[in-house]
């Protein structure tokens, strides 16, 4: 059954701007109280509430709220935890949300699903055990409200499954999730093939050393070309010229 705390709590007339962070300073924290047609806000004993949530799931919490109105005068109200909202520097609670519930009404909540026990398939097969849901979507009266469902995997061989319709539920409790879903497998863990060495090495090399190889492989192909449409010219033949040159502008002798 889910934890049913016993909770004191103040009226506060005045809400919003500096009065939320005005209660924190004194160790207190704000709350609000929804249901029935309105919603009253609160101011609770930070100690008080951090000790009854240690270890708790807000989905599945029962309190009995005793609210001191103006006056003195104490009213008892059977409410469900709805949302705790966390100072993530301070670790403290900064706020919490509750949701008034009759006791002869049905709720509807979400309740924490636990495996019990060690799966044969991954104990002696090498598989691996999936939760894939972690919370069952429940229907009950708040004295049949579970703190959460507790399913025994040990049996569950790799490639089976257990479905919400297998799920063992308590007296006075049905499941409102879709009967076919499975809320734990046992799959074998898949193992990515090596690429050959050859591949590897290729697929490794940067785009820029490919581009530069490439290009100096074209320089080399253009040398050679370009070696054949231009032939070496001998060093020789400017001197032979010259020669030709001067012999011509010589006079002739008499």
């Amino acid at each position: 059954m889910a934890k049913r705390l016993g909770i004191k709590a103040k009226l506060r007339s005045e809400i919003g701007g500096r009065r939320p962070h005005r209660i924190r300073t004194t160790g207190r924290v704000p709350a609000v109280l929804y249901g029935g047609g309105k919603a009253e806000a609160l101011e609770l004993n930070g100690r008080e509430i951090a000790e009854a949530l240690h270890g708790a799931s807000s989905d599945s919490v029962l309190v009995d709220l005793s609210v001191e109105g103006e006056g003195g005068a104490v009213t008892k109200k059977m409410a469900l935890i709805r949302e705790v909202q966390h100072d993530p520097l301070k670790d403290k609670i900064q706020h919490v949300d509750f949701h008034q519930v009759e006791e002869n009404k049905k709720l509807r909540v979400d309740v924490p699903v636990h495996e019990v026990g060690e799966a044969v398939g991954v104990r002696t097969g090498g598989g691996i055990l999936d939760h894939a849901l972690r919370t069952l979507r429940v229907e009950c009266l708040p004295k049949d409200l579970p703190d959460r469902i507790d399913v025994d995997v040990s049996a569950l061989e790799v490639g089976q499954a257990i479905h919400v319709s297998e799920v063992k539920l308590p007296a006075g409790v049905s499941v409102l999730n879709a009967k076919e879903l499975p809320v734990f497998m046992v799959l074998m863990p898949t193992v990515e093939e090596e690429p050959a060495p050859g591949t590897a090495a290729a697929a490794t090399e940067p785009e820029v050393i490919r581009e530069k190889k490439d290009a100096e492989e074209g320089e080399t192909a253009g040398e050679k070309k370009d070696g054949k449409a231009e032939p070496k010219k001998d060093a020789k033949e400017p001197a032979k010229a010259e020669a030709k040159e001067g012999a011509k502008k010589e006079p002739a002798k008499k």
